[in-house]
């Protein structure tokens, strides 16, 4: 049955593992920590955790300056979450013409995905909390499928860190310091529904979207840049003018970034990043246009709150 399997897998996905469900719910329960994985569902109906990769290109466009803000290499055109799915749907009916009762789920499950896919071996898990693989380094996006067959995993030797710091140290923010602190990290709090403090505006200056730094610094990224799956190459939507974001209405936003990972908090979000990188650009003709913006936008407090020390921070400038 494993070869079967995994003769499945390797016609859609370009690495793949297994791990008992029964090890992985001991482990990470062992883990102690609070998080939205702690609610482990009905994953013991299931026998195996099927763990899958696809790669996306490290290579990021040429910034375009000063009024611009770039996406997060990740969220390149298509939103993965789209493509990963149609995948999953190609998977699993295969899995079910041969019997096995399964369900397959991206991003959106019980499972905390790259722990899984540490334990199935696809690779070890960074110092940035990344899985990095041998082969395609940390630019893997991840699914999984849970099945009612019992499949051995494959037992290899993972590398690791060893005594290399360079993406604490590179971080900006400090988010590594002391092991992953999730509210500092940059990536975290720039899809986050909240008030930004001064501290964290001042990070925004070329991205409005996401954080690539650790990765691009991890040596175990260096030269890697797969260029397997089309819908992850740019569109031409990545570099973003901010001040046309600000002035989009919501149907605006939706059609030229609605399939676009970036979009999945909303438009507010996004445009909420974008006064960020006005105020440290110091784009101070755009200071009326962030107004009229608190305006419309009145009843989110967050959003004015956050606009309203952007401002600030221009007419200081």
């Amino acid at each position: 049955m494993k070869e079967k399997i995994s003769n499945i897998l390797s016609k859609y996905v370009e690495v793949y593992g297994f791990v008992s469900t029964s090890e992985y719910l001991e482990k990470r329960r062992s883990l102690n920590i609070e998080d939205s994985f702690k609610y482990l569902g009905n994953l013991d109906k299931y026998k195996t955790i099927i763990t899958l990769g696809i790669s996306y290109p490290s290579e990021e466009l040429k910034y375009k300056g000063k009024g611009y803000g770039i996406l997060s290499r990740y969220s390149y055109n298509l939103d993965y979450h789209t493509v990963f799915k149609v995948i999953l749907e190609s998977i699993t009916k295969e899995l079910i013409n041969e019997g096995i009762k399964c369900h397959g789920s991206v991003d959106i499950s019980d499972i905390d995905e790259r722990y899984a896919s540490y334990l199935a071996n696809m690779g070890f898990l960074g110092k940035n909390q990344f899985l990095i693989n041998k082969k395609y380094g940390s630019y893997l996006y991840l699914a999984t499928i849970l099945i009612d067959q019992e499949i051995k995993e494959d037992i290899g030797k993972l590398d690791s860190c060893g005594d290399c710091r360079i993406c604490i140290d590179a971080c900006p923010s400090n988010a590594l310091d002391d092991g992953f602190n999730a509210e500092l990290c940059i990536s975290s709090f720039t899809q986050a529904k909240k008030e930004f403090s001064n501290e964290e505006i001042g990070y925004l200056k070329t991205m409005v979207y996401g954080c690539d730094i650790c990765q691009k610094v991890c040596p175990k990224n260096l030269g890697i840049n797969f260029k397997i799956h089309n819908e992850f190459e740019p569109s031409g939507i990545e570099n973003i003018n901010l001040v046309e974001l600000l002035e989009m209405s919501n149907n605006e936003y939706s059609n030229k970034y609605g399939e676009n990972a970036s979009s999945w908090r909303g438009p507010l979000v996004i445009k909420r990043n974008a006064l960020c990188l006005l105020g440290n650009q110091d784009i101070k003709s755009a200071i009326p246009i962030i107004k009229k913006s608190m305006d419309k936008y009145s009843n989110v407090l967050w959003y004015n709150k956050t606009a309203l020390k952007v401002i600030n921070l221009l007419e200081r400038k």
